[in-house]
């Protein structure tokens, strides 16, 4: 299957000016088209087709484009896009869900001394992200209890801000041109009509949804020095130190409003105040019991002087 984008720019050049189509026994043809493009962010809308009858009356095709491969429904979401998405109410609907599968979470190697299945050895947690998929991902991912207007919002961005609502086509601002308001999903390569004769109500194909979320460890690279970005944080990792050991708290009640570098920040304070310099092992002796950490010849919980 072809890349996303050029999946993408061979729909629209599908529907280029003039070209004719028939739609619920119309005959339409297009007089403008383009991918829209909102000053800040993106937008749910991948190709824009303004298109007319003989009568004059004309319709907006606001597609969304989907391969029938594609897991991610949205990745990289911070806490003003969930609430976008799931409205005022989005930290308690992230919190249910992510509750859902605590243990999941205390299962986790918290500090992987050495290389553990995709983990980089010297990894230290600092929390996991959160995602929407479409589907189950994984031990950290469930299913988001969404209503159909929330669905709604994930596929077709009803809720975005302005400036990606109002997105630029060509060389003018088109109201609204950011939402979408069909959705083609597509296996391979479609002349203009099955194009057409394949799009449906993006409404009714997100109702019919069940949208999952799934959460993913960023991680300190201790020996790098070096964050994996700085990400909203569904749960984060609240390191502390007590009785001279590192402990850590697994924090959920508060999702999204902390991220990476802030976490990263307090970490290596306190790695600095420990006098852990570039010698990872040191970190053990100063281990609190509960602190669970995986090592080639030592797969338990931490226990403070090892």
């Amino acid at each position: 299957m072809p890349k996303f984008g050029d999946t993408e720019r061979y729909v629209l050049g599908l529907f280029s000016i003039g070209k004719t189509f028939s739609f619920r026994g119309e005959e339409y043809t297009v007089i403008h088209s383009g991918k829209p493009r909102p000053t800040k962010g993106e937008c749910k809308t991948d190709v824009y087709v303004l298109a007319s009858k003989n009568k004059g009356e004309r319709i907006e095709f606001k597609i969304s484009v989907k391969q029938s491969n594609a897991d991610f429904v949205e990745n990289k979401i911070e806490l003003p896009r969930a609430k976008e998405i799931l409205g005022e109410d989005a930290q308690n609907i992230i919190r249910n869900s992510v509750e859902e599968i605590k243990d999941a979470f205390a299962r986790d190697y918290l500090i992987c001394f050495d290389k553990y299945k995709r983990t980089d050895p010297g990894s230290i947690k600092l929390g996991w992200r959160f995602e929407f998929v479409n589907v189950n991902n994984g031990e950290k991912s469930g299913l988001i209890k969404l209503s159909d207007i929330q669905k709604v919002g994930v596929y077709a961005g009803t809720n975005l801000s302005l400036e990606k609502k109002n997105c630029i086509v060509g060389d003018a601002v088109v109201p609204n041109s950011g939402i979408a308001n069909y959705i083609l999903v597509t296996e391979g390569i479609l002349t203009l009509q099955e194009c057409v004769d394949k799009l449906m109500p993006i409404e009714d194909y997100a109702k019919r949804q069940n949208v999952y979320f799934a959460c993913k460890a960023l991680n300190y690279q201790f020996f790098r020095k070096k964050c994996e970005g700085n990400r909203g944080l569904a749960v984060y990792v609240n390191w502390s130190i007590k009785g001279g050991n590192l402990c850590a708290e697994l924090v959920y009640d508060d999702p999204l409003s902390h991220k990476g570098f802030e976490i990263r920040d307090n970490l290596m304070s306190i790695l600095e105040r420990l006098n852990i310099g570039n010698n990872l092992d040191e970190l053990k002796k100063y281990l609190d019991k509960g602190v669970k950490f995986y090592t080639k010849k030592l797969d338990v919980y931490g226990e403070g002087g090892i």
